[in-house]
């Protein structure tokens, strides 16, 4: 290639990456010499063509009284002076430094293949024909390196970095892995040397601002970026500080023309222009910017509103707060309504009667999965600005969701603000609504003695306002916490007080759920007998009501009852039902994952071939609901349908992938067990 362009964000070390590739491609015997100008492209004055042309033909051996004024004609005696190099055997490298557009460049292009260019920007220029290289920032281990290089270059005997541990890995990624940002913290390190690498990573992590700490008094990185972001035109520059208003890491096409109040094509011009000057970053149709940047915006935003009314720049106007909150309430909004659309989908018969926002479930849930830690962000944000609305409804609908992928991390934290804006609001129906998910979040997690505390707040609260249904749901919830935290009579208790609210009440949803926790109860209390009455009875009032799902679910749960009361074969009879009513949901993948290895666990006559069929629209349904704990004993599962249907390699290829699943999930006892069953099979 004649040129190479590489091209990054403002302190990626492209200047440093040129110098050292000439170098080292000089000393290989590829070039005889270099030429090298620094174009200021991002400076107040930057370099014009013409006086660039200048500077290398005197570097040339140009007499200086024959180098003409036009810049055409000095580009045309730039090229023949190249040429007379080639001719004597001489190949140069041009090293054109911080360009910032393709025309800066253009003219000191050599005319033959015989010599070669070497631009950096910060701008990707796609119009040189030219190999376009875009360098990120380093890895953590890379990160770490130049940190301890750049200290034991100071002083061979600062240990610092190596003493560090974790901690110089944590000032890394404060840092950005920006080789700008490193450079400066180690600056700092060696300009305090009592201060020790936690000390500082502290100090960044706890600063209002890392920008201002990231100032070693000749070198800054806000103002590194500053140069950058003082060549966006208007539009852009405003859409770029919009842009750190949203609350999550990255943002779909959709709602930046939303935050922005532009049309699409508007946007997607805009946004190329951003990502070619470094500002963003671009994957799979999502713009996200470096952690630095995000702060530097963040200022940015502040910085506007402050000065808005003093017309500090053109684009700030008196009422630049006003459009900040206007555009970050749309964005708000944006999301809400769409998560309201998406979850929607998820309900039993919802691909016949969801709103037409989207297509179908897949849609819907390609949509949340990729909006997640946006929605769930939102609710923060939504609490901090006061807008009760979105930090109250945004959690209600995300919780299906939330459950289906076993997100309850993210429910959990949803729930926790839901329920102290409510009970900031007054709005005691919904703060006990909130606690009551809070609660079932904190029992899915098995944070049990969590869970009853939330589920009594709840419990409380709806027998304030006189709503007896909603008290009996909660102590639906209330009971099966209990259970967890082995308190199995105090469950059979409450479960039966639920059941008495649900029945005077009339709800037959609700009584069915209690009747299956109440089976549950019995069990553990080894109530053989209760436990297949209710469990039955469970099973008949969803199969009524039209409940596949939890009529499989109540189904698995008699079959358990059936198969500890030694009737064997009713309970194989029964899980049967289960798997037919499973095979008619669409309700929660991972419910039907569960009811189907329930069955495959139940089922002592089925062969292994039927088992491993069974456990691999399991493992279907898991991956659907993203239940990596979950699949890995299905996985498991698989692996020992295979030992008993006689291949030992395709045992141990799912036994393997189960072991490190759960390795990867921390789940250390159930990848030993695999792990001593592994060795057994390969013994």
């Amino acid at each position: 290639m004649l040129v190479t362009s590489v091209a990054g964000l403002a302190g990626v070390g492209k200047t440093a990456l040129a110098l050292a590739c000439g170098h080292a491609a000089t000393e290989a015997g590829w070039f005889s010499g270099s030429l090298f100008i620094d174009l200021r492209g991002y400076d107040e004055s930057p370099v014009q063509p013409g006086q660039a042309l200048e500077a290398l033909l005197r570097a040339l051996g140009v007499d200086p009284a024959g180098v003409p004024a036009p810049a055409e004609e000095r580009a045309a005696l730039y090229r023949s002076a190249l040429e007379d190099r080639a001719d004597q055997g001489q190949r140069l490298l041009i090293v054109a430094d911080n360009a910032a557009s393709a025309d800066q460049v253009r003219l000191l292009l050599p005319g033959s293949h015989r010599h070669q260019v070497l631009i950096t920007s910060r701008h990707t220029l796609p119009t040189l024909n030219a190999r376009l290289v875009d360098l990120a920032v380093l890895s953590p281990k890379a990160a770490v390196a130049l940190l301890r290089h750049a200290l034991q270059q100071a002083n061979p005997t600062d240990q610092r970095v190596l003493e560090a541990g974790d901690g110089v890995e944590e000032l890394a990624g404060l840092c950005g892995y920006l080789p700008l940002a490193l450079h400066i913290s180690a600056a700092l390190l060696i300009l305090e040397p009592d201060q020790t690498v936690a000390e500082l990573a502290a100090e960044l992590a706890t600063a209002r601002s890392r920008l201002s700490l990231l100032d070693d008094g000749e070198r800054a990185v806000r103002a590194s970026f500053d140069l950058s972001y003082r060549r966006l035109p208007l539009d852009h520059a405003e859409l770029f500080r919009l842009l750190a208003l949203n609350p999550g890491p990255d943002i779909g096409l959709e709602a930046v023309a939303v935050l922005a109040a532009r049309p699409l094509p508007a946007i997607r011009t805009m946004l190329r222009a951003l990502v070619q000057a470094h500002l963003l970053d671009c994957v799979n149709r999502r713009w996200s910017m470096h952690d630095l940047v995000r702060d530097y915006a963040t200022e940015l935003v502040h910085d506007t509103q402050q000065a808005a009314g003093n017309g500090a720049r053109g684009e700030d106007a008196p009422g630049v707060a006003g459009t900040h909150a206007q555009a970050r309430n749309r964005l708000l909004e944006h999301y809400t309504t769409t998560a309201l659309a998406a979850s929607a989908h998820l309900t039993t018969r919802a691909h016949s009667s969801a709103p037409g926002k989207f297509a179908d479930q897949d849609e819907a849930l390609a949509w949340l999965d990729s909006e997640r830690v946006n929605l769930t962000a939102s609710v923060a944000a939504a609490a901090t600005i006061r807008q009760q609305n979105v930090a109250l409804q945004l959690p209600v609908i995300l919780y299906d969701y939330l459950i289906w992928h076993g997100y309850f991390d993210d429910l959990i934290a949803v729930t926790t603000i839901a329920c102290g804006i409510a009970h900031q609001a007054g709005a005691l129906a919904a703060e006990a609504g909130a606690w009551n998910n809070l609660g079932i979040a904190l029992t899915e997690a098995s944070r049990y003695e969590e869970a009853v505390l939330a589920h009594r707040r709840a419990a409380d609260l709806f027998a304030s306002i006189d709503n007896h249904n909603e008290r009996g749901k909660t102590l639906n919830g209330l009971g099966s916490a209990l259970r967890g935290s082995g308190k199995p009579a105090d469950a059979l208790q409450i479960h039966q007080e639920a059941l008495a609210v649900q029945r005077a009440s009339g709800d037959l949803q609700e009584q069915a759920a209690v009747l299956n926790n109440l089976s549950l109860d019995h069990q553990e209390l080894g109530n053989v007998a209760e436990a297949c009455t209710a469990a039955e009875e469970a099973a008949s009032l969803f199969q009524q009501l039209g409940d596949t799902t939890n009529e499989a679910k109540a189904l698995c749960t008699a079959a358990f009852a059936l198969q500890a009361s030694g009737h064997s074969k009713e309970a194989q009879a029964v899980c049967e039902r289960a798997i037919e009513a499973a095979s008619r949901t669409l309700g929660n993948p991972r419910d039907e994952a569960a009811i189907l290895m329930t069955c495959t666990e139940l089922l002592t006559d089925f062969t292994p071939q039927q088992q491993i069929t069974y456990l691999l629209q399991a493992q279907a349904a898991c991956e659907r609901a993203n239940a990596h704990d979950l699949y890995a004993h299905a996985l498991c599962a698989i692996g020992r349908a295979w030992i008993t249907a006689g291949d030992r390699s395709q045992a141990a290829t799912h036994l393997t992938r189960a072991a490190s699943m759960f390795e990867d999930l921390g789940l250390i006892s159930e990848a030993t067990d695999v792990r001593d069953l592994l060795a057994l099979l390969q013994s």
